[in-house]
């Protein structure tokens, strides 16, 4: 008896010995075609039918990738996954999350290959030690990859069919411990930071699960516009109150620090649907949304954004010069009549021709503002323009007087060129500025006016439309209407004291 169970330890040590060299698929076959030639006319026809206009030519540092079967989601994943070839990489991170097995861990495979129907690919053994290093809750287990987990297998074909040649690191968050998360944030940053090697993340997730046609396109627009603002830390509250629905918040939440961290923070919707959207049957109760979200990645690369970058384009005396420029011609006005005439500043990026707006505020309420949607003059003597038109000449506001001066708070907005949109959804709330333009009616609102009122993406344009522009209120769904988003870096005087 005693032999026979050493045999039987043999046997087992044996197997788990292969199993850890190579990953097989488990649902080759079922969820998705189980033959090379299949699969790979599968994926030919989803990547022919991809339609990526302006965005063909992203490089992403990340993408957010769907993982039902490759019937429902694999139109929508192969967005995210075409603009991989854009970037030769080394390496490519897939960060999936268990739907079967909670060990309060973070899994991460620490075999030498994973393999699909299209071949194998190699683990990058290198990145899997060191963060298997980086934490005693790091550990590779088997159970979380096998048994059918789709989250981490669905990703593998896309992958080895852009890039053949990429190494890849398997990571599956069992758990629901979000300060392990942040680790696993950490851990990622710290080793992405000091690798010569060039890598991009995968985060794989679902949408909404189980609800009405209606109901499921609203949650899944509020996820994704909650996705595209990168407040991370609301979109987990937004999640945990059932607002919004994600199955992989445990992989996105790590890998969205991830992306913020490196500057990778305007992300980009390449395309939505839903599993109704695909069968036809709009009148089922268990509909499951699928999206693929771009994070574009810098021009120098996966670099922490430096001490200048992370205030912006201008300086903190530059800024303060605008802004004690922007409070001098209005003294100048209330005193002499007449507008300043300012002398061209010793800093270089004042002179040149930007748009801009000035706003102010008295004791936390709009007094004031007024600017131009395109450049028309060196930044300096716009800002001494504009300071005094929203003093002064805004027709919704009564002119300032001398005595209020002391309460008022002066709020500087510089805006990037225009670029028209042709989609409405594109547009990411707290982030991109909007002119809205039909015939001779036009609307402009600042990015801020999204994180002020708290206004969802069609709130934002219905009034953008109806109280700004005079057009009805669902005038941005009119395809003669012209959309243009714009960026803004914004100080204030309150900021700098």
């Amino acid at each position: 008896m005693l032999e026979k169970i050493g045999i039987l330890f043999c046997l087992m040590l044996f197997s788990t010995n292969l199993w850890a060299e190579t990953l097989e698929p488990s649902l080759a076959g079922t969820w998705y075609p189980g033959s090379k030639k299949e699969l790979e006319s599968m994926l030919s026809k989803f990547f022919n039918n991809v339609e990526l206009g302006k965005n063909k030519s992203i490089v992403p540092l990340g993408i957010i990738s769907p993982h039902a079967g490759l019937v429902y989601s694999g139109p929508i994943a192969a967005y995210g996954y075409s603009l991989l070839k854009n970037g030769n990489f080394d390496t490519v991170i897939i960060m999936a999350t268990s739907h079967r097995y909670n060990a309060g861990k973070v899994s991460i495979y620490n075999g030498d290959k994973v393999k699909s129907p299209l071949g194998t690919s190699n683990v990058d053994k290198e990145i899997v030690l060191k963060l298997i290093a980086a934490n005693p809750d790091f550990e590779s287990i088997p159970q979380v990859f096998t048994g059918g987990e789709n989250s981490f297998e669905t990703q593998l074909p896309f992958l080895q069919y852009q890039l053949p040649d990429a190494q890849v690191v398997p990571i599956m968050t069992a758990t629901t411990d979000y300060s392990l998360l942040n680790n696993l944030a950490d851990a990622l940053i710290s080793i992405l930071e000091n690798t010569d090697k060039k890598v991009a993340i995968v985060a794989s997730s679902d949408m909404a699960h189980f609800h009405p046609y209606k109901e499921t396109v609203s949650m899944d627009q509020h996820t994704i516009d909650m996705v595209l603002s990168m407040d991370i830390d609301e979109l987990k509250k937004e999640v945990q109150k059932g607002k919004c629905e994600l199955c992989g918040i445990h992989s996105v939440y790590p890998f969205m620090k991830v992306m913020k961290h490196f500057g990778a923070d305007k992300p980009i919707m390449l395309a939505y649907q839903n599993s109704a959207d695909i069968t036809g049957d709009r009148y089922s109760s268990h509909i499951v949304g699928y999206s693929s979200i771009v994070f574009p990645e810098l021009e120098s690369g996966m670099q922490k954004k430096d001490a200048d970058s992370e205030q912006g384009v201008y300086s903190k005396e530059e800024k303060k010069y605008l802004l004690d420029l922007a409070r001098k011609s209005i003294t100048y006005y209330l005193e002499n009549g007449n507008r300043f005439k300012p002398e061209k500043p010793v800093y270089e990026k004042l002179s040149e021709e930007r748009a801009v707006f000035v706003t102010l505020n008295e004791h936390g309420e709009l007094r004031g503002c007024i600017g131009h949607m395109h450049a028309q003059m060196p930044l300096y003597k716009a800002i001494s323009e504009m300071a005094v038109s929203a003093a002064f000449e805004d027709p919704r506001f009564p002119k300032v007087k001398e005595n209020e001066l002391k309460d008022i708070n002066i709020e500087i907005s510089v805006l990037t060129p225009m670029e028209q949109i042709t989609d409405w959804k594109q547009i990411r709330m707290g982030i991109d500025g909007v002119w809205i333009k039909k015939g001779w009616r036009s609307g402009v609102f600042l990015p801020q006016v999204a994180t002020d009122t708290g206004w969802d993406r069609a709130t934002f344009l219905e009034n953008l439309c109806a109280h700004k522009a005079g057009l009805p209120k669902d005038a941005y769904k009119d395809p003669s209407t012209e959309i243009y988003i714009y960026q803004v870096e914004k100080f204030s005087e309150d900021e700098l004291d």
